[in-house]
């Protein structure tokens, strides 16, 4: 028997494929290196690190019944995660992500076939509206077609469950622009910022500029990831610059997740932002120091052992 899920996450849930080569990338051929299979999706990923850290999470995302999807469900289950609200369907194959990445472990390029996620149709949030409205917060991905997440936000709103937006690329969240003031929390990196604002962002102060920029649109809290430079936030009352934490980069897939999820679970147990922010820069620094997704051993006492001050 599932506790009540006091975090609601919905979007996407694939199995990644990630190839990593031993050396600088030659293009137009094959290339020697390792390639791991694992299970990912931004919402799910964020599902899975709110279960790691012991936060009950329901999960609300689509999957077909084929060898990915019930990988998917089975991997997910096991981590701790409700999939009590999964949708099987197979009018459309299950997601997959596929990442080249570069030498040091970092994104050159990807492909993400979500498809699945046109199954979230605003009917099944429908079904699913006490799900939300129990929640004490749901985070969406911007796989959710736009609108499914306008009907969630209305239900959400109207229940008053503060909603966040986990941004995972840059045409997708540019979909969600005009709705910025409608979110509580914001996670987007430096690409996925520049959507939501117009603004280039080259260095820490454009950074902060931007984050600013998504308050006075309504945002409670917005994180600007940077990669090397680290990250940026703002809120009503103050703005900051976490610099990134020195580590020797496994794989890059699943940091911002890790990110976003510790975020949101330092906000709802009363963690002041600025520590909050703090714990999720590393969250997702042990997650760049692993060769999974998701961080298997994960843990608030691992966060607060690598907290920068």
């Amino acid at each position: 028997m599932h506790e009540t899920p006091e975090v609601v996450v919905v979007g996407a849930a694939c199995l990644d494929v990630k190839g990593r080569p031993h050396e600088a990338v030659v293009t137009g051929t094959s290339n020697p290196g390792v390639v791991r299979i694992s299970v990912g999706g931004c919402a799910r990923n964020v599902a899975e690190n709110l279960a790691r850290l012991g936060l009950p999470t329901a999960l609300l995302s689509a999957v077909c019944q084929d060898d990915f999807g019930r990988t998917i469900v089975r991997q997910t289950e096991r981590a701790g995660v409700n999939i009590d609200y999964m949708l099987i369907t197979c009018e459309r194959r299950s997601a997959a992500y596929i990442a080249l990445q570069d030498d040091a472990g970092q994104l050159l390029a990807g492909i993400a076939d979500t498809a699945a996620t046109t199954a979230l149709t605003p009917a099944v949030i429908d079904e699913h509206a006490a799900l939300l409205e129990g929640a004490r917060m749901v985070v969406m991905d911007t796989n959710v077609h736009l609108e499914t997440g306008e009907r969630l936000l209305a239900i959400c709103h109207a229940a008053h469950v503060p909603v966040v937006l986990a941004p995972v690329s840059y045409m997708p969240t540019l979909n969600y622009r005009h709705l910025i003031g409608a979110f509580y929390l914001m996670t987007p990196n430096a690409v996925e910022a520049q959507a939501l604002t117009g603004t280039l962002i080259h260095d820490v102060r454009q950074g902060i500029l931007a984050a600013k920029q998504l308050i006075a649109a309504g945002v409670e809290v917005a994180i600007i990831s940077m990669a090397d430079a680290g990250l940026v936030y703002a809120t009503p009352d103050l703005s900051g610059h976490v610099p990134a934490i020195e580590v020797e980069v496994v794989d890059a897939t699943g940091a911002g997740d890790a990110l976003t999820a510790t975020v949101v679970y330092a906000l709802l147990n009363d963690i002041p932002v600025d520590e909050a922010v703090r714990l999720g820069a590393s969250a997702a620094t042990l997650t760049l120091g692993s060769a999974e997704t998701v961080r298997q051993d994960l843990s608030l006492e691992s966060l607060y052992a690598q907290l920068v001050i």
